[in-house]
């Protein structure tokens, strides 16, 4: 297997300081410790836009006129999120 190419990035000082200062308490790698951070960050914002759009499809299900409208807003909303959108 070939080695990972080495990507750099540069982090803002005090980003910095606050990352190794997690790696330190945590017992590991700074480069361990960023890694951690850019994934939580970038499930922290697929979350926040996953509870944005279920409350608006919550509102348009509560605006539904009725049932076969609301189940119609559900099954949209399951294709959306299959598809990426």
């Amino acid at each position: 297997m070939a080695p990972k190419p080495q990507r750099t990035v540069t982090l803002a000082d005090d980003a910095f300081e606050q990352v190794k200062l997690r790696a330190e308490a945590e017992g590991i790698s700074v480069e361990e410790a960023a890694n951690e951070v850019a994934r939580l960050g970038l499930n922290e914002s697929r979350w926040k836009k996953l509870v944005k759009r279920g409350r608006t499809y919550s509102r348009e299900m509560a605006d539904a006129r009725d049932d076969d409208e609301a189940i119609q807003i559900a099954v949209d909303a399951v294709h959306e999120q299959r598809s990426g959108r």
